[in-house]
C-alpha cells in the first residue's frame, strides 16, 4: 500500500476520534445503570469514543496475567479504576476460563481490540455468554483489518472457529505464526520492525497474548454471536473498528 494511503487512513482515524461516535446514546440507553465486567480493559475507546464508562453502575476487570503489554503491573482486588472515581474488582484469569466468576453474575460484558489475541474465540465468548444474566448484553469491538498491520491477511470463516472450539484449542496454539509471519505489515509495528523480531515475540505468545490470531469483519462477528444464540441490536464501523451489542435470550 502507497504512503499517501496511509496519510489518508491516519487523518481519517484522528477526525473519526474527535467526538463520539455517531449513534453512542443508543449503546448508553442499553447499558445504563447496568453491573458489569470488561474482558482485557480498561480502554480509551470506551472512555470517549463510545462513552458508556460514564453511564454503567458498576464494572469490574479481567486480564490474563499480572503483568501485559497493555496495562502495565496489576494486582488482583479492587484496583480495575476504569474511570477517574471508578474503580471495580481486578480478576487475572484467562478470558478463555472464567470458572471463578458463576454463571449469570453480570448485565454485561465489553471487551475492545482483545478477542483477536484469542486462539479459541467461540470458548471465549461461550464463558462470556454463561456470566450474562438473561437478558444481558455483550458489547464487541474487533479491529478491522484494513487499518492495521492485518490488512493482507484473509477473514478467519466461521468453520476455522468451529474446529478451534471443537479441538479445544489452547492459548498455546501457534497455529496462525507462519502466515502471520508472511502476510504481516512490518512498516507499521517499529517495535517488530522485522521477521525475525516479530517471531521471537510470537513463539513468547503465551506469555504477552500479542499475536492476532484471527481477523474479523461484521459479518464474522454476527455469525459468533447467532452461533451462540445471540441476538445483534447495535452495529456500528469506525475507520479502525468493528462494534456491535448483541443480547442474551
Amino acid at each position: 500500500m502507497s504512503q499517501p494511503f496511509y496519510a489518508k487512513l491516519l487523518r481519517n482515524i484522528k477526525r473519526a476520534l474527535r467526538s463520539p461516535l455517531p449513534g453512542y446514546e443508543a449503546y448508553q440507553a442499553l447499558l445504563r445503570g447496568k453491573d458489569g465486567i470488561e474482558i482485557g480493559g480498561p480502554t480509551k475507546l470506551f472512555r470517549r469514543d463510545l462513552p458508556v464508562y460514564r453511564v454503567v453502575r458498576t464494572l469490574d476487570g479481567v486480564n490474563f496475567s499480572n503483568s501485559t503489554v497493555w496495562e502495565g503491573e496489576l494486582a488482583e482486588g479492587m484496583t480495575y479504576r476504569y474511570m477517574k472515581r471508578r474503580v471495580g474488582r481486578q480478576f487475572i484469569c484467562d478470558a478463555t476460563d472464567l470458572g471463578r466468576l458463576a454463571d449469570a453474575s453480570y448485565d454485561f460484558v465489553l471487551s475492545s481490540n482483545n478477542l483477536e489475541h484469542i486462539a479459541n474465540p467461540l470458548r471465549a465468548l461461550t464463558e462470556w455468554r454463561r456470566i450474562l444474566r438473561p437478558g444481558g448484553h455483550l458489547l464487541l469491538v474487533l479491529p478491522r483489518k484494513e487499518a492495521n498491520f492485518d490488512h493482507r491477511r484473509e477473514i478467519t470463516p466461521l468453520r476455522h472457529l468451529l474446529d478451534d472450539l471443537e479441538r479445544r484449542t489452547t492459548e498455546h496454539d501457534l497455529t496462525h505464526l507462519e502466515e502471520i509471519l508472511d502476510r504481516h505489515d512490518y512498516s507499521m509495528t517499529p517495535d517488530s520492525g522485522d521477521r525475525a523480531s516479530l517471531e521471537r515475540r510470537g513463539r513468547a505468545n503465551f506469555e504477552n497474548r500479542c499475536l492476532h490470531h484471527h481477523v474479523f469483519d461484521m459479518a464474522l462477528m454476527e455469525e459468533m454471536f447467532a452461533h451462540l444464540g445471540l441476538r445483534t441490536l447495535l452495529r456500528t464501523i469506525t475507520p479502525t473498528d468493528y462494534v456491535a451489542l448483541a443480547a442474551k435470550p
